[in-house]
């Protein structure tokens, strides 16, 4: 375990190890309301190249997951939010590699005035209605965790996902509750 002020070994802190024997990535995602629509980017790189996804990416050292959030959500989108809420925690475990993956998964709505985002190197960006975006090449937690993020409901969702690998349709099963 981390003292405060330690960073995690390896390069760029990417991945924890603790006490454990497989690495964990802990990951922020961003479902960003717009009315009925939410933005989506379709990657145009590894993990998940040519998928559409929410906004997101690496918790970096000495950095919570909103902070992550946000700047992830600036980086991807250019959008500035004044903030977003958790809905969801998600472990993603993976047989083959033994990794873990640990996603924050947050919701926020599109600050008011504000421009059409813009594309990044990360890729292309486009406002979805959310019927829709089962009907999409999605990453394939996405449906999954949509009835949970965008209800009346109190509390944070709690999920876990099998995989077989790190591939994103290896998904073998999973679970979701509200606590």
């Amino acid at each position: 375990m981390l003292g405060v002020g330690e960073s995690a070994p390896g390069p760029a802190a990417d991945a924890l190890r603790g006490n454990t024997s497989h690495p964990i990535y802990l990951r922020t995602l961003c479902f960003i309301r717009d009315g009925d629509r939410v933005l989506l980017l379709r990657r145009r790189h590894p993990p998940n190249q040519g998928l559409y996804n929410p906004p997101g990416g690496k918790i970096e050292p000495h950095e919570d997951p909103l902070d992550a959030c946000l700047r992830e959500v600036h980086e991807e989108t250019g959008l500035r939010l004044a903030g977003a809420a958790l809905r969801a925690v998600v472990t993603v475990m993976t047989k083959t590699t033994g990794a873990q993956w640990l996603l924050f998964v947050f919701v926020a709505d599109r600050p008011s005035g504000s421009a059409d985002p813009i594309a990044t190197d990360e890729g292309n960006l486009m406002w979805v209605p959310l019927a829709e975006i089962p009907t999409l090449p999605v990453v394939s937690d996405i449906p999954l965790m949509l009835p949970y993020l965008f209800t009346q409901r109190e509390g944070t969702v709690m999920g876990k996902i099998h995989c077989d690998n790190d591939e994103a349709d290896s998904m073998l099963d999973y679970e979701f509750r509200t606590r």
